[in-house]
Order: structure tokens, then sequence, then C-alpha cells
């Protein structure tokens, strides 16, 4: 996994999710059309492509809860704040994922990886360039 291009490494501006999303497209070679679950929250194989692959990335990475959402940034802003809309539903889960977590773990460090009973996404997305 070291040798894995890393999206936080030496980064010291600002960010938001299209970079993100052109960093991993830089980087890795995309399988499209996929379908994928996050929490009780299912997806098409048409639908929410773009969080599917932030988190096919964050997976890669075995990246905390904290770095999934900053990942996301903005989204997870807009999300937070008007849970209305239902844009961002995926990381409005991640959110509802982490505080149950928090709850009982009581940790910062938590890892998606550490629970697949709430992640549903193909390990075979993201391949490197």
């Amino acid at each position: 996994m070291n040798n894995l291009p890393n999206f936080f490494k030496n980064r010291h501006k600002t960010w938001n999710f299209e970079d993100v999303l052109n960093f991993i497209n830089e980087n890795f070679e995309i399988k499209n059309n996929f379908a994928f679950r996050v929490g009780n929250l299912k997806n098409n194989d048409t639908e929410n492509q773009r969080a599917a692959i932030v988190l096919a990335y964050a997976q890669l990475m075995n990246y905390t809860f904290n770095q999934v959402k900053a990942l996301f940034s903005e989204h997870d802003h807009f999300a937070i704040a008007m849970p209305e809309t239902r844009q961002g539903r995926n990381i409005l889960e991640i959110n509802n994922i982490y505080t149950e977590l928090l709850g009982k773990e009581n940790v910062q460090d938590i890892r998606i990886n550490n629970f697949p009973e709430y992640f549903d996404i193909p390990k075979d997305i993201l391949k490197l360039k």
C-alpha cells in the first residue's frame, strides 16, 4: 500500500470533491458502473458513481472515517447543513455509521475497512496506471 498514490501526501492547500476525483482519475484506471452499499443505503450501477469511486479509493488506501469525510469535502458540509435536500445521501450514511461507531468504540482512528458489514464496495474498481 505504501507505493499507492496518497491524496493527502504533501497537500497544503484546500481542495474540493473534483480535486479528489481528478487525482483518482490521474492515477488509476477506473471500472465504471458498479452497484455498492453504504450502511443500509443501496446504490445501483448507475447512481452515485462518483461517490463510489471515492469510496473505492478510500477502501484501497485503508483510510479512516475522518479521511473519507475529508475526501468528500464540500459534499460533507452541504449534506450536513441541508439534509432535507437528500443530496449527499452516501456521506450522510457514512456520518451516521461513524457516529454510531464512535459511541461504541470511542476512538478516532476508525477505518472503513474494519467494518465490512457497513460497506459493500467491489474491490476491483481501481487499477493503478
